[in-house]
């Protein structure tokens, strides 16, 4: 007795709770299947079903000496990719090795969002931008600009499919004036100048960024103890705000002689809400989640702050490997957040490279410490996209 078919409906339901390289695999089985995976709408509801489905990287800076001169050489990138069903993980090789190529030139990595990556040429005020798309295989050089970048931010646009992802640009120098490139028109906007300034004494606690409703945050420290304040920058009007970060959230962090910038992180709470990340006594990772301002008031004021713990210390160690007595293990540093996975990286005293997912509170550790320190950017790929 021959074995019956499933219906079409049936086999695309499984797919739907199936991770994304279950589904590419199934999908080149046959047209038929591939053309209704590629379906927008049976995208929307793989993405829904599947949380664990993002490919992430860290792609390593150069460092350089006061003379220019490169000191050493950066390490390859290190990636992480979903576990599969059988809890095994597997890399897409075909953009792993579009990558690759891309950071084997002299490039820098500087941000990246939506699969793209923004790739900077050169130090100080010679610099050129360069964004790669490596789902679609393309690189673009973008034309010279009329001022120094100092903060980044790519945002990933609407498109209707044939020559990858149409982006925008968003560049800031260090005292707010900004500039945007977009791909469909090809070129920069003018130059904006903000009513806001970064004061001498404010310090960039890291690169990473957080971007909701069209306004991208940062974080900076302003010298003092306990003395912080987010950025935040308006990606269509290029106008900017700060945000004071209260003292409450301080209360509870370690007593140090030297300011532990990188004990603080900004990211978004599930509910797409602005969070501060804070590294608390006694060792917990507590969120601070920022309630949105009112309608029409200063962006920087009718704020209120929750707090909530997300996870322990102890529940952390269970995940990792010590390479020293865990009580030797209680300094961290927040390094990056990524957006689509809610997945925070930092290192961990003696334990090395550490992954946090802030939604499943699943803890990787993804590389023990190494004796050197390199900067470095996150990137972060959405595997439903290669089904498109």
């Amino acid at each position: 007795m021959e074995a019956s078919q499933l219906p079409l409906d049936l086999l695309l339901e499984i797919f739907a709770r199936s991770g994304p390289a279950t589904v590419a695999r199934c999908g080149a089985t046959c047209k038929l299947l591939q053309r209704h995976v590629a379906d927008r709408g049976f995208l929307r509801r793989l993405r829904a079903a599947s949380s664990d489905r993002f490919l992430l990287g860290l792609f390593y800076h150069r460092r350089f000496s006061r003379e220019g001169e490169e000191k050493s050489t950066r390490p390859p990138p290190l990636f992480a990719a979903p576990k599969s069903s059988a809890g095994s993980t597997a890399l897409p090789s075909t953009v792993i090795a579009r990558l690759s190529a891309e950071l084997a030139g002299l490039y820098d990595p500087v941000a990246s969002r939506g699969g793209l990556l923004v790739l900077k040429l050169g130090q100080y005020f010679d610099t050129s931008l360069c964004v790669c798309d490596p789902v679609a295989g393309r690189s673009y050089v973008l034309p010279p600009r009329r001022i120094s970048d100092y903060l980044h931010v790519v945002m990933p646009e609407d498109g209707e499919g044939g020559g990858g992802v149409p982006f925008k640009v968003l560049i800031a120098s260090s005292n707010l004036r900004t500039q945007t490139y977009s791909s469909k028109a090809g070129a920069w906007g003018p130059v904006t100048h903000t009513a806001e300034h970064v004061p001498g004494d404010y310090q960039l606690v890291q690169p990473s960024q957080v971007v909701l409703g069209g306004v991208a945050h940062w974080l900076y420290h302003q010298g003092g103890a306990h003395l912080f304040s987010v950025l935040a920058l308006d990606v269509g009007t290029g106008q900017a705000a700060w945000i004071e970060v209260p003292r409450d959230c301080h209360r509870r962090r370690r007593v140090t002689v030297v300011e532990e910038c990188k004990e603080l992180l900004l990211a978004s709470s599930a509910d797409g809400e602005l969070a501060l990340l804070v590294w608390e006594r006694p060792l917990a990772v507590c969120m601070w989640t920022v309630s949105p301002s009112s309608a029409g008031a200063d962006p920087g004021s009718g704020r209120s702050w929750a707090r909530r713990v997300v996870i322990d210390w102890e529940a952390i160690l269970r995940s990792v490997r010590p390479m020293s007595s865990p009580l030797a293990c209680q300094w961290i540093a927040f390094e990056w957040f990524a957006e689509g996975s809610g997945t925070v990286v930092f290192n961990m005293h003696l334990v090395g490279t550490v992954l946090l997912n802030l939604r499943t509170l699943e803890v990787r550790h993804l590389q023990r410490s190494r004796g050197k320190s390199f900067p470095f950017c996150l990137y972060e790929l959405d595997l439903a996209s290669l089904l498109a």
